[in-house]
């Protein structure tokens, strides 16, 4: 059954929302099993399209951590080099695991459950090797399936915006295969890691990255051609975003202008199947439509305060490469020091600079988090608000007895309640024993009502800030010698109940966690373009 038609689209957009809560005596509708049988092909390929080799990054340079938020560096050259060594640092392959018969691919971008339904499409000014087009980025062969080119009229355009485009898109059926109607969900948080991961990337080139909100989805889906070719509707895919990288501040209005002027190009490969059968989830298709995005100028967003640069030991790209997903943590080892939590809470507020320079929105979420293993941190419930004027709205919503105190000076931190969390932290995280084990988990709640009443079709984004944030915690876990790992199973309105929420003015919409992390020396790793060294032997 879909979303029952005849009312608003905020009151269809919430009866989707709690649908796909879990809860203790039930969980949103899936499959209940893996039908590996159906399990989607997790690549991407238009056979028959010309295929540029991107060339790997053979010496890394050897930039500092600061270098992910701090761009100081040398700009380099908007090439092919440029462009691959963004790909491959934001999206291309981490890594493969490898397990008795069993092998797999990690990628650079973390995705729920790694099956990857985030795709990504470049439009290319005149390069050496390339002429003006729109490419698919394959990260299993690190190349460019160049999809058309761009017709003479427009191609004048790309010397004025001095950069490119590039579209992310979302394949639901890659998530949903697995986790049914909660699908969507996952999928937004992705787009939202994604984000983050190119950001990083392009920082260490000197490129600056920013979304483009005024440009709606139906456009990109028709510059895509995703409608020429007669898919199942399951692996239906949708465009979620135009970002653009350039060494400079183009004009946004510039950019939708050239944008618009591209006529959709008639594409003559079509996309592989994923799939030989299909478990149908007509709500998602429903809701993607409600939130499809009809393109926004959004509202200026105020200078956000400067907080203290982190240090590591790490490598800028060591952290990007080395980034995992923790299975289980060890909880004896899983104390960390003051100094390293606040780096991470400072690193995870709002900023003007990389990453979360690339959405320029206005800040939607803040964080509650069970602290369960700081040193010189009391054990309990703290909420780090990272925007000023949530506060009021918080505490009049929320248990009355909670303290509202600062313990930490400089760090919008609040302890709210005192106690051992490490259970309950649990519970809520599905009954998962890395939300206890670790030095602490935490709940991202995102102001949802106040903003969707007005703009259903924001939704996504909201998904997208903390997919951002989940992104930041990652890497800063890593360069503090931690690893983190995002939880998207989780007991929504035990939350609530727990902060003291019973409406719909703020909603949990991802968990995390970080702590030392235990190792499975069962599983060997594999170097992430072995496969391709043959070939690339001549790569730079």
């Amino acid at each position: 059954m879909g979303i029952r038609q005849g009312r608003d689209n905020y009151e269809l957009l919430v009866e989707y929302h709690d649908r796909t809560k879990h809860l203790p005596q039930r969980y949103a509708a899936s499959p209940g099993y893996l039908d590996w049988a159906t399990q989607p092909v997790p690549f991407r390929f238009y056979t028959g399209s010309r295929q540029l080799k991107l060339p790997l990054i053979q010496n890394q340079p050897g930039r500092p951590y600061s270098a992910l938020y701090v761009c100081d560096q040398e700009q380099q050259p908007l090439d092919i080099a440029s462009i691959a060594a963004v790909l491959e640092l934001s999206l291309g392959l981490s890594a493969w695991k490898q397990y008795q018969g069993s092998r797999w691919s990690l990628r650079m971008n973390p995705s729920s459950g790694n099956l990857h339904p985030t795709e990504c499409y470049l439009l290319l000014p005149p390069l050496e090797q390339v002429g003006p087009s729109i490419a698919h980025y394959n990260p299993l062969h690190h190349c460019l399936e160049v999809r058309a080119g761009l017709q003479q009229d427009v191609v004048s355009g790309l010397s004025m915006p001095k950069g490119f485009g590039l579209i992310l898109s979302s394949i639901y059926w890659r998530e949903a295969w697995k986790y049914g109607e909660r699908a969507i969900r996952y999928v937004n948080h992705d787009i939202g890691h994604a984000m983050a991961a190119i950001r990083y990337a392009a920082n260490l080139y000197g490129f600056k990255v920013v979304l483009q909100p005024q440009v709606d989805r139906e456009t990109l889906n028709s510059l895509l051609g995703f409608a020429q070719f007669d898919v199942p509707d399951e692996e239906r895919e949708d465009a979620d975003c135009l970002l653009w990288i350039s060494s400079r501040d183009d004009d946004p209005r510039q950019v939708m202008e050239w944008i618009k002027a591209i006529q959709e190009p008639e594409y003559p490969d079509p996309p592989n199947r994923l799939s030989d059968s299909h478990r149908a989830w007509p709500m998602i298709q429903e809701l993607a439509d409600l939130t499809r995005s009809p393109g926004f100028d959004p509202d200026a967003v105020s200078e956000c305060p400067t907080y203290p640069l982190g240090k590591s030991v790490f490598q800028a790209e060591e952290i990007i490469r080395k980034r995992r997903s923790a299975q289980g943590y060890d909880s004896d080892r899983s104390n960390i020091s003051l100094e390293a939590f606040k780096q991470i809470m400072w690193a995870a507020l709002p900023s003007d600079h990389s990453p979360f320079d690339v959405l320029g929105l206005e800040v939607n979420v803040d964080l509650f988090l069970f602290v369960h293993q700081v040193e010189e941190l009391e054990p309990g419930l703290y909420c780090l608000l990272r925007d000023p004027s949530h506060l009021d709205s918080l505490q009049s919503r929320l248990k009355p007895e909670f303290y509202w105190h600062q313990p930490v000076v400089g760090l919008p931190l609040y302890h709210l309640q005192s106690g051992d969390f490490r259970s309950i932290a649990e519970m809520i995280s599905c009954q998962q024993a890395i939300a206890g084990d670790s030095a602490f988990s935490l709940a991202m709640l995102a102001r949802f009502e106040p903003l969707l009443k007005e703009m259903p079709w924001r939704y996504p984004s909201l998904y997208w800030e903390t997919g951002l944030i989940g992104q930041v915690l990652y890497l800063e876990a890593e360069a503090n010698g931690l690893q983190g790992t995002g939880i998207g199973c989780f007991f929504d309105d035990l939350m609530h109940e727990l902060l003291g929420i019973d409406d719909h003015s703020w909603q949990d919409l991802y968990h995390f966690t970080i702590g030392s992390a235990l190792v499975d020396d069962r599983i060997q790793t594999l170097p992430p373009y072995h496969h391709l060294e043959a070939e690339r032997s001549g790569s730079r």
